[in-house]
């Protein structure tokens, strides 16, 4: 069953107001992470900085790219600091995408470094969590109509 435009509308439309308080909650999460990070606490800003980044937070993949490139809270890995900043550099910032370039020539398996950007960016890049917020919306709005089940009944009224 296709909603069209309409759908597409109303999503925006409470996506908007869910995204003002949940970039509230991104922004403190952010300053605890930072927090720890101060304290050369690793380990505990990198678990924060990698939800983050997970949820499509840039400023956080950029984080989680320098982490894993210096080694601090996880093993260096340039193959990985180079995925997490090519999602980082989607944001649109040509800084970001300059890092990305020079992490991908510090990596020793560039193949891999580019497999795996490839595959983090369908997991969490742009198109793929706004993907995901659409089909929950969808979920989120069946249920609010009363669904339907599939079978020859047809759809229950609320």
């Amino acid at each position: 069953m296709k909603f069209g435009p309409a759908l597409l509308c109303m999503v925006l439309f409470f996506a908007s107001f869910a995204s003002t308080s949940f970039a509230k909650e991104i922004g403190e999460y952010r300053e605890e992470a930072a927090q720890y990070y101060l304290e050369q606490n690793y380990k505990k800003a990198y678990k924060i900085y990698y939800k983050l980044a997970k949820m499509g937070d840039h400023p956080s993949q950029d984080q989680v790219a320098v982490m894993l490139a210096r080694g601090e809270g996880k093993d260096i890995d340039f193959e990985n600091a180079y995925a997490w900043s090519v999602l980082a550099a989607e944001g649109g910032d040509d800084i970001l995408t300059i890092q990305s370039e020079e992490l991908l020539q510090q990596a020793d398996d560039k193949a891999k470094a580019e497999k795996q950007a490839s595959r983090l960016m369908k997991k969490y890049g742009r198109d793929a969590l706004l993907e995901k917020a659409e089909a929950q919306e969808m979920r989120r709005l069946s249920r609010q109509m009363g669904g339907c089940t599939g079978s020859k009944r047809g759809c229950s009224g609320p």
